[in-house]
């Protein structure tokens, strides 16, 4: 399940709420009305989270599609 960064947050703010699974995959669904992620994906995402205090996902090649688009432009913000 692919999700947004809007998505990623929400499950980050209601999981160290809670502290809890079940809600942080209750208020996804009502927040975005489609199931949430499983326990152990939100649990690797907290732990992605802790460990590098993002919560984009490193491996794709966003950054480098934003740079060709605008000519290079933005490199000194990355």
């Amino acid at each position: 399940m692919q999700l947004t960064v809007e998505e990623r947050v929400c499950i980050l703010e209601s999981y160290l709420k809670t502290m809890s699974y079940v809600h942080c995959r209750q208020s996804f669904f009502e927040k975005f009305g489609r199931q949430a992620p499983v326990k152990s994906a939100v649990a690797k995402m907290i732990k992605k989270f802790r460990k590098t205090g993002s919560l984009l996902d490193k491996n794709r090649n966003w950054q480098k599609s934003v740079l060709e688009m605008n000519g290079h432009h933005f490199q000194h913000l990355l």
